[in-house]
């Protein structure tokens, strides 16, 4: 029910819905702290210190949005779900770049050694990768091979695990993150870093779901490549999840070497030489 046309349409048109309801609260907050309607110690600077700051919301919302469709193409294609994934990284760097915008624009810290200039260049190094992954994956020769019904249900069950904690984590993650922004004043330090939220458990859960793929494709492909292909989409997902631990270009370097091995799993995997 969860994954048909209709509810993929319903998805989009909710997105939309709560990418433009959540910009105009977050840019009437900080609205309200520039003229002093609001103390400002109960909002952090990064997030509401800076009228870009309020793109960072809409963009959550199109995150929530693009992770709903990972497992959508879960059940279809594991590769589409893999390029789903390296957008979900790019799109949250991206989201980054508006957090981190302010304290450049007010000259509290050097563009060079700024928070932006990092997510910027991931977000851009990424997007090369994204781009060149579905090129990839647009020019390939399909290799077909009948997988098992069993198989194929697994993916399907999978799915539909996945969708139902994508909405429990979902609502358990923001909820505590509000309430931890409530009582910002009173503990600066209990505040978890809003890019962090959600996607440090998702990705772990994901790779778990990866790793039960990986087992049950080994004997559904007679092709040792796509089973070697696979292990390297569950290490890129591995980096990806390991990346919210780290900060700085550590952190950057780790995401784009995560898409850089899904992209070389995806090329390597179609040269003549595996495919005869």
């Amino acid at each position: 029910m969860l994954f048909t046309q209709a509810s993929k349409v319903y998805f989009e048109k909710l997105t939309l819905y709560l990418g433009i309801t959540s910009f105009l609260i977050h840019s009437a907050i900080i609205f309200a702290l520039k003229i002093d309607l609001l103390d400002s110690r109960y909002f952090p600077e990064d997030l509401f210190g800076s009228p870009f700051a309020a793109l960072f919301s809409p963009f959550s919302s199109l995150l929530v949005y693009e992770v709903y469709l990972l497992i959508y193409y879960l059940r279809e294609s594991y590769t589409k779900s893999v390029a789903k994934q390296l957008e979900i990284m790019a799109l949250i760097l991206l989201r980054n770049c508006f957090k981190d915008i302010g304290q450049v624009t007010e000259g509290k810290v050097l563009l060079i050694n700024s928070e932006l200039i990092k997510d910027l260049t991931g977000f851009v190094a990424l997007l090369f990768l994204v781009w060149f992954f579905y090129h990839l994956d647009s020019k390939r020769h399909e290799i077909k091979f009948e997988l098992t019904a069993s198989f194929i249900k697994l993916k399907e069950r999978l799915s539909e695990i996945l969708i139902l904690i994508f909405v429990v984590l979902s609502v358990y993650s923001f909820s505590s993150w509000i309430i931890e922004l409530v009582n910002y004043s009173d503990n600066h330090s209990a505040l978890q870093n809003p890019s962090h939220i959600f996607y440090t458990e998702f990705f772990t859960l994901l790779t778990f779901v990866d790793v039960l793929l990986l087992l049950s494709s080994a004997k559904n492909l007679q092709n040792t490549i796509l089973v070697i292909r696979n292990s390297g989409y569950v290490l890129a997902t591995f980096l990806a999840r390991i990346s919210f631990s780290l900060e700085g270009w550590e952190r950057i370097s780790t995401v784009i070497l995560g898409a850089a091995v899904a992209v070389f799993m995806l090329w390597i995997s179609r040269r003549e030489v595996f495919t005869k």
